[in-house]
């Protein structure tokens, strides 16, 4: 049977809103965990699917395929990756940095803007968020999901950087958080084409009834419905040539600063025999 990962915080909900309230039939397995626990379950085939880090596909060349017309992507701002700092973050050079080890693609994005664009150089330490502290020892705490739309400034750390945001104004472009990845094998392909088919389902569900969902979905996430609802509206869940652009930049600059080798570019899955086709 396969296995289909599902990211808990509530920016995945959308697309996979119809798995997770039975509205679509799903004959297969869901498996929650955050976004770097499905990675590592991922790269093990432990699920054979999953909206997974956009670093991770990059991270591991030709090991995965991706599933087309799918990703969480963020045009202009996130509201769910925030940078809470003592400072501006043209001030944070050789301050500490301290990174959540909750997700992979967000570190990588931070570096991006605090050493490209901002053009400094931190001392990164990390930190599990939601079980450590990392108040009083860091100058600056990267936060993502429901708690990073949660987190509000205080004295001690008055200023919030949105990571969208800050990407956008860097370089115009949209950011692509995650992808839907595939540890292809040759033996899931059928099965395969019913579970693309059905996240689509899933997907056209969700984006067709977000205000319901959002006053549905409040307590499971802990917001309030129209938080929910605006949090939800200010995404793509696609993947066209305008997300692509952002996320080749993406890897452009993770290159630039070792996080990665030279992307060799997307390859996605395809029903039939095309599967291999790089965009």
């Amino acid at each position: 049977m396969l296995k289909l990962g599902h990211i808990i915080y509530s920016n995945c909900f959308p697309p996979h809103a119809g798995i997770v309230t039975g509205k679509i039939p799903f004959p297969f397995a869901l498996v929650e965990g955050i976004p770097t626990e499905l990675n590592r379950m991922l790269h093990a085939g432990s699920v054979d699917v999953s909206p997974s880090s956009s670093i991770e596909y990059a991270m591991n060349p030709g090991r995965y395929l991706l599933l087309p017309g799918l990703s969480i992507t963020s045009p202009h701002e996130v509201k769910s990756i925030i940078l809470q700092s003592r400072a501006p973050m043209e001030e944070l050079d050789g301050r500490t940095v301290a990174l959540t080890s909750a997700s992979a693609t967000s570190v990588v994005l931070l570096r991006i803007l605090l050493e490209r664009y901002k053009k400094v150089r931190p001392v990164y330490t990390t930190f599990a968020q939601g079980i450590d502290d990392p108040y009083g020892r860091a100058d600056a705490m990267l936060f993502i999901g429901d708690l990073a739309l949660k987190t509000k400034p205080t004295i001690e750390y008055p200023h919030l950087f949105d990571l969208g945001k800050v990407w956008h104004e860097f370089t115009g472009l949209p950011f692509v958080f995650a992808l839907w990845q595939v540890n292809y094998k040759k033996s899931i392909d059928k099965d395969l084409s019913v579970l693309y088919d059905i996240v689509v389902a899933s997907k056209a569900y969700g984006l067709a009834n977000i205000p319901e969902l959002a006053r549905s979905q409040s307590g499971r996430f802990g917001l309030p419905a129209a938080l929910l609802a605006d949090y939800w509206s200010s995404f793509s869940y696609d993947l066209t040539e305008f997300e692509k652009r952002g996320l080749l930049a993406f890897y452009a600059y993770a290159a630039e600063i070792g996080a990665i080798k030279k992307s060799g570019g997307l390859t996605f899955w395809e029903k039939g025999d095309k599967n291999g086709d790089i965009a």
